[in-house]
């Protein structure tokens, strides 16, 4: 009773329940509307829809100009702050957004293969998401989770009803890609009247050209980064696009599919604990250096467990719900959980070194990242989906053993068990290469209790040890 009362009035579980809550039912509603979008689209047709929307996605997140983190920062530390960076951040993302719109309409009439409808049509997905997206930022930098969270919710019940009422008649590419961009515009209207009725946007605006040129000055390191972790992170429909099929389009992005519930959890425990680190480091260095050397063991351990049982049971899942016509993503889903994974921890270390202001070390270490990482992503699109997956978790690997060297160092404090966790990482993904192709149920449930057995007795020693 004592811990559940300590977490219930703990912010940093509140809102990572609030988003973690929210973003369930709103993956459960995706996934039962991708399955109606896949029974009627073939892979051909799927992969041109997600590649549409997520090249929408990929100028959203270069339209961000590595403010993001700038801004939850700010707010967390100052909320008087909060009008002039929402309203003037807005502002810059809304040009952005439209500049980049027209590069990428350059790009594609010499490289890419859509027409310039369809251009047309992938700006106007970037846009109507960073309609709300800048506004989310309020919420986030007050800690308020609750809201975005509801308004997510309604989101995903507003586009699952939209996909199945909709005539079989009407179900092409261009008419999902309609419904997509206004139920976003809607989510931004429901923004705007949450952060008003809440009064968030706290304190004077300042002049549009003082203020943008203020934040682009301390958010170039997060540009940076951005910039060299783009081709990373966000060209891989691009690099299927220039060397495999459409089909492999869709493979690749279905897998992406299916793990959003484990990105979901990792991602969101993150974005909870953000503005809680940021704040304490300038309040409580301690405190602040406990959580960190306490709490990766078991960011690990959740996230390991998590992984191993995704590629253990995907099979089953991908048969349930898909056609044969989607089999293919199978083993691309079972690489790619593992590269979830270390990307997680990945980004659990960028989480640590943008609350203590070392953005310019994350810039250096994103141009080592590239260096090993985008030969072996160009080269591995050739062998389609899975070969991609496979570049993607072989050049993280091999990132790993670097990145956890400097994070140790820099942060000056032992990760409690790390080498524990590291080992029992590595055996987990030899163990679930090697059966990967197992087909008996039975034996996949007792490989899964063999594993959660050791993890559910290491967390409870762990909390024995605390206690006492």
């Amino acid at each position: 009773m004592s811990l559940i009362s300590k977490l219930q009035n703990n912010k940093v579980f509140k809102n990572f329940s609030y988003l973690t809550i929210g973003n369930a039912v709103s993956q459960v509603l995706s996934l039962v509307t991708v399955l109606k979008i896949t029974h009627f689209f073939t892979p051909d047709d799927y992969g041109l829809f997600t590649f549409i929307t997520t090249q929408g996605l990929l100028l959203l997140a270069l339209s961000e100009l590595g403010i993001k983190q700038i801004i939850i920062r700010a707010i967390a530390r100052d909320p008087e702050r909060t009008s002039d960076l929402i309203i003037n951040g807005s502002i810059l993302r809304f040009l952005s957004v439209t500049g980049l719109t027209l590069i990428y309409l350059l790009y594609n009439h010499f490289f890419g293969t859509l027409d310039a409808f369809q251009v047309i049509l992938v700006g106007a997905c970037a846009m109507s998401h960073a309609f709300w997206n800048m506004l989310e930022y309020a919420f986030l930098g007050h800690q308020k989770m609750l809201f975005p969270s509801l308004l997510k919710i309604a989101y995903s019940i507003l586009w699952f009803t939209s996909i199945f009422i909709l005539p079989q008649a009407y179900f092409s590419v261009n008419n999902l890609i309609y419904i997509f961009i206004l139920l976003n515009g809607v989510q931004g209207v429901g923004f705007v009247f949450l952060i008003k009725k809440n009064n968030l946007l706290i304190g004077p605006t300042s002049n549009f050209f003082k203020s943008t040129k203020a934040i682009l000055i301390e958010s170039w390191p997060y540009f940076s980064v951005m910039l060299v972790m783009i081709p990373i992170q966000s060209f891989h429909n691009i690099y299927l696009e220039l060397n495999s099929t459409v089909d492999e389009i869709g493979f690749f992005n279905l897998a992406r599919r299916l793990l959003a519930p484990v990105q979901m959890v990792l991602d969101y425990a993150l974005i909870a604990a953000f503005p809680s680190l940021s704040a304490l480091w300038i309040s409580d260095k301690k405190k602040f250096y406990s959580i960190i050397s306490n709490g990766f063991q078991y960011f690990m351990l959740v996230g390991l467990a998590l992984t191993f049982l995704f590629t253990l049971f995907v099979e089953e899942i991908v048969i349930l719900l898909f056609s044969e016509a989607y089999l293919p993503s199978v083993t691309v889903t079972q690489m790619q959980v593992w590269f979830t994974f270390l990307m997680a921890v990945n980004r659990t270390i960028s989480i640590v070194f943008g609350a203590i202001n070392e953005e310019k070390l994350l810039f250096k270490l994103s141009i080592i990242n590239a260096v090993i990482s985008i030969p072996m992503l160009y080269y591995g699109s050739q062998f389609g989906a899975y070969g991609l997956s496979v570049g993607y978790v072989l050049s993280f690997a091999i990132l790993e053993i670097y990145l956890w060297i400097i994070f140790t160092k820099t942060i000056h404090v032992k990760i409690k068990n790390d080498l524990i966790m590291w080992f029992l990482a590595i055996l987990l993904f030899i163990v679930s290469f090697f059966f990967s192709e197992l087909k008996s149920i039975p034996f996949k449930l007792f490989l899964a209790i063999l594993v959660l057995t050791p993890i559910s007795i290491f967390l409870y020693r762990q909390k024995k040890v605390k206690n006492e």
